[in-house]
């Protein structure tokens, strides 16, 4: 092979990761930020480091106890949560199979079981420094809870993570 095309496919993969970080920058600065509440899950994975899998409250919905436009929800569905503030966290109010207006998160149902649906809508991982995730999840009993960034489209990022009110925040001696 020649250079021209080894500097094209280097092009090619520059241009897909730079894309990825593009995406989730705009996310970042033209999103609205939200607090969820959150439940976290498991603080470790050998290939990847120590991270949360975090279970938020909207998460799992009764689609019975929400507004919809839908009769029921099947696995592998894209769904649209619309979200209102209460007391300063989102909390859903709808969940839609059509794009609504106002603030929503796109979702994927994950599991349908009558009315019950989990969804997953992509930050459902926060990644920590090795060895800090099993801290976190000891003390998250006492209320850990996720800030993120919502685009007009509904993507999402997760921006940090908040233990009893206090962002958390990390050092080389741990988090503080």
């Amino acid at each position: 092979m020649n250079k021209k095309v080894f500097l094209a496919i280097g092009i090619f993969w520059l241009v897909i990761i730079s894309g990825f970080v593009v995406f989730k920058e705009f996310t970042l600065k033209t999103g609205e930020e939200l607090m969820l509440k959150t439940r976290p899950v498991d603080p470790r994975d050998l290939f990847r480091g120590d991270y949360i899998i975090l279970d938020y409250e909207i998460s799992r919905l009764d689609i019975n106890s929400l507004q919809t436009d839908a009769i029921s929800f099947n696995e592998s569905d894209r769904v649209y949560v619309v979200l209102s503030n209460e007391e300063g966290y989102g909390a859903a109010s709808g969940v839609y199979k059509n794009q609504p207006k106002g603030l929503f998160l796109k979702g994927t149902v994950k599991r349908a079981d009558g009315p019950q649906i989990t969804i997953e809508y992509g930050i459902e991982s926060y990644f920590v420094p090795e060895g800090e995730g099993w801290e976190i999840q000891r003390q998250s009993g006492r209320g850990l809870e996720a800030k993120v960034v919502i685009d007009k489209f509904g993507n999402a990022v997760l921006k940090s993570i908040f233990l009893n009110g206090k962002e958390v925040e990390f050092n080389r001696d741990g988090f503080i």
